[in-house]
């Protein structure tokens, strides 16, 4: 007879293929044969399905809160059950108090994963202070004690990934302690300098940019079809990525791994790891454009791994999108999910995200109404501001994956490409010295905002600061449009 760890599998294979349909199948089919079940594994199944019936849901909360009330249950069970009602949005007070009077007296026999687990379910849905906090102080004392020596390879990468996930669950939940970021960075760093050894040494004839690009004309619109480096320090650096490449994932020829591969020769081994992303800390859609931090030592890409999952790396956008936005609108943070090559789902279930918006400018073209916005995002899930301005009723401009095809078409007349583009980055170097980059947009996007139609005085002067390309600030620098809609003034 199959076991709960057979029909795991089984499970997890179905999501893994899409079969859905299937996969609930087996999870009432598991109801009947299985003797003995885990109380986790009801709720870890219908999030790992991501089943939106209330009915299901309620069901698994209504066994678990039973249960809770009834059975001290074990370390690994709880973390499920912490992550399972986070993906799937439960968020109800009685029972994440109930986890955490259970998980507060057993947090030293959590493993690393499961605090990583507990504390990422109560970041997305039920923040408990006083848990949170504890989780921390767990985590600080183990990196006190920690020896990175005695870790195999696969260890080491796997407590290095529950560490700085269990910053970013510290960090989203906001309440981060500078006990365990400052311990954290330490240990982290160390590790990567482990790495670098191991690979041998790295040299680099490094320049440093202003940061800013020059704002001649020349320089604005030259065309985007190339990659540039547009800062290089000894051990990062950061890179413009034109729309039509990819970071990094051989979908395309057009590489940027290949890119900094061929500009910089094998001195650096990180770029040519793909267990480490070749160096880059995150990435942009393909037909987006904009600014790329990478590294070219393992310590600064756990270094910079730490300040992205700290929440200390600003990642400014800008976008123009349908609709006249609301300037009042200050976030979106509805959840996302996505499986294999499919659109990304925002809604109520999937990881917790954030994206921060300042509505700066309203426009048309033709009789279309649009909004350029500044984004700065708080999370960096895969296709998150496409995905978040979908759902909230304004998708971006020429967007073929979360826009009716019509509407595809027709924004073909006025950009050809999704009107998405990161133009600043800001972190700090190893010595802890800020840097900041920006970039204007590229002359294809900046032709688009030359063919709209500004709403009122205030956007008209915004959009022609992006055209020109020499008023960049950064996003928190931005003042939302002040139009009162009763009685706007036209240009």
């Amino acid at each position: 007879m199959p076991d709960e760890v057979s029909f795991k599998a089984l499970i997890s294979v179905c999501e893994g293929s899409r079969q859905l349909e299937q996969g609930l199948q087996l999870l009432w089919e598991s109801k009947e044969r299985v003797v003995s079940l885990s109380v986790a594994f009801f709720p870890w199944a219908v999030a790992r399905l991501s089943i939106n019936d209330p009915d299901i849901i309620s069901a698994s909360f209504n066994e678990v809160a039973m249960k809770l009330s009834t059975s001290q249950l074990a370390p690994q069970e709880l973390s499920v059950i912490a992550w399972a009602f986070g993906m799937l949005g439960v968020n109800n007070p009685t029972l994440f108090q109930a986890l955490a009077i259970q998980a507060a007296p057993q947090l030293e026999s959590f493993t690393m994963g499961d605090l990583l687990k507990l504390a990422w379910g109560f970041a997305a849905s039920g923040v408990d202070v006083e848990l949170l906090m504890a989780i921390q102080k767990e985590v600080t004392t183990r990196l006190g004690r920690v020896d990175l020596q005695s870790f195999s390879e696969l260890s080491r990468h796997e407590f290095l990934q529950d560490t700085l996930g269990l910053l970013w669950a510290s960090n989203f939940a906001g309440y981060r302690s500078n006990n365990l970021l400052a311990s954290a960075r330490l240990v982290i760093r160390q590790a990567g300098a482990i790495m670098d050894r191991a690979h041998g040494p790295s040299s680099s004839p490094a320049f440093e940019s202003m940061g800013k690009l020059p704002c001649t004309e020349a320089d604005l619109w030259q065309p985007a079809g190339k990659p540039q480096i547009i800062l290089d320090l000894p051990d990062r650096l950061v890179i413009f990525k034109p729309p039509g490449w990819e970071v990094h994932n051989q979908n395309t020829d057009l590489q940027l791994s290949s890119f900094l591969q061929a500009t910089l020769g094998k001195r650096f081994a990180i770029l040519r790891d793909e267990g480490h992303q070749c160096g880059f800390l995150h990435r942009l859609d393909l037909p987006s454009s904009g600014l790329i931090l990478a590294a070219k030592t393992y310590e600064a890409y756990y270094d910079l791994k730490v300040q992205l999952n700290a929440g200390e790396i600003a990642r400014d956008y800008v976008i123009l999108c349908h609709g006249w936005m609301r300037p009042y609108l200050k976030d979106i943070k509805a959840k996302v999910y996505w499986r294999g090559l499919l659109p990304t789902s925002a809604g109520d279930q999937g990881k917790p995200s954030l994206t921060r918006l300042k509505v700066i400018a309203h426009a048309r073209h033709r009789a279309i109404a649009l909004s350029l916005v500044a984004v700065r995002i708080a999370t960096g899930r895969r296709h998150q501001i496409r995905s978040h301005f979908s759902h909230v009723g304004h998708p971006t401009v020429c967007d073929g994956k979360y826009t009716a095809e019509a509407t595809f078409q027709s924004d073909q007349g006025l950009c050809a490409r999704n009107f998405l583009h990161r133009y600043r980055l800001a972190f700090k170097d190893l010595a802890g010295k800020d840097h900041e980059v920006m970039m204007p947009v590229p002359a294809d996007l900046m032709i688009s905002l030359q063919c709209v139609t500004s709403r009122d005085i205030q956007s008209a002067e915004t959009t022609r600061d992006w055209v020109s390309g020499i008023s960049l600030r950064s996003w928190q620098d931005y003042t939302p449009l002040n139009l009162d809609f009763g009685g706007k003034q036209a240009v």
